[in-house]
């Protein structure tokens, strides 16, 4: 099965996977800024947390996740979880101006895969569907698709199950993480291949959302300042730096658990996932 995902890249950077894994430090006011153009005055957006990327990922909450590393910014917010990508062109666009936006959405219990990248502000390519259904297709496809549209990933059945004859010959979430690694270096379903840059080393901000009218209370400043505490537990260089990412930026230390299985039922009852390939 493979693991959530939802994330929106804003890249001006001509190897953005080369710039991950690279040294990175989150610019919380470049990060809070953009946050604010994605949601406006219509609401209050409180920093809550120092997390990182994988974690996030896994938190099954409504904050906004937001990190700003100079020539690219990610974002994670359920304004942005379309099972149709072409409909946020114009929200993607006016965001801020970037050579490239990329957006990776999966939803495993629907066994959804969905991916989009933007160039120029033109809609490049999107592809979103589960196993059966393809609900958006637009674009040519790249050619690094051309394994999974020739067979070589396979869908794997539960025992007993026979093949669908209308079933794609792939998974939708793999070819869709498989989008992100090819623009970004990673995917988020384990396991990792040699070089991927870890998501778990990319620093982001969790924003709770509130009504327009919330005041931010000492409780929530205390509450984020401990965050980044922990998040920062090594003292900052000579130079003044703070370390490249967060050393423990989730709660409770370690590595941040996996999420737990989806409950079995519909299609991901007959549709493992991911093959052994790729």
């Amino acid at each position: 099965m493979s693991n959530r995902a939802l994330t929106l890249w804003l890249i001006d950077d001509d190897d953005p996977t080369a710039l991950l894994r690279g040294p990175l430090h989150n610019d919380v006011a470049r990060a809070r800024a953009l946050a604010d153009r994605i949601y406006g005055d219509a609401v209050t957006l409180v920093p809550v947390a120092a997390t990182n990327l994988a974690a996030a990922m896994s938190a099954g909450d409504s904050h906004a996740y937001v990190g700003s590393f100079g020539s690219a910014s990610v974002i994670s917010s359920p304004l942005f979880a379309s099972r149709e990508p072409s409909t946020l062109t114009k929200t993607v666009t006016s965001l801020a101006p970037a050579k490239v936006a990329t957006l990776l959405h999966t939803e495993p219990v629907e066994s959804v895969g969905v991916f989009a990248r933007w160039e120029d502000g033109e809609l490049r390519r999107s592809f979103s569907a589960n196993p059966i259904d393809i609900y958006e297709d637009s674009g040519l496809p790249f050619v690094f698709e051309s394994p999974f549209w020739g067979g070589e990933f396979p869908l794997q059945y539960a025992e007993g199950v026979a093949p669908q004859p209308l079933a794609l010959p792939f998974h939708p979430a793999q070819l869709a993480e498989h989008a992100n690694r090819e623009w970004l270096g990673f995917r988020f379903t384990p396991p990792a291949a040699d070089g991927d840059v870890d998501p778990s080393r990319i620093p982001v901000t969790a924003f709770a959302i509130h009504p327009a009218d919330y005041q931010p209370t000492p409780d929530d400043e205390r509450a984020y300042a401990a965050s980044r505490a922990a998040a920062y537990p090594v003292a900052p260089t000579p130079g003044g730096q703070k370390p490249s990412a967060p050393a423990d930026a989730h709660e409770g230390g370690g590595s941040p658990e996996a999420p737990a299985d989806a409950p079995k039922g519909g299609r991901v009852r007959r549709y493992f996932g991911f093959g052994s390939k790729d």
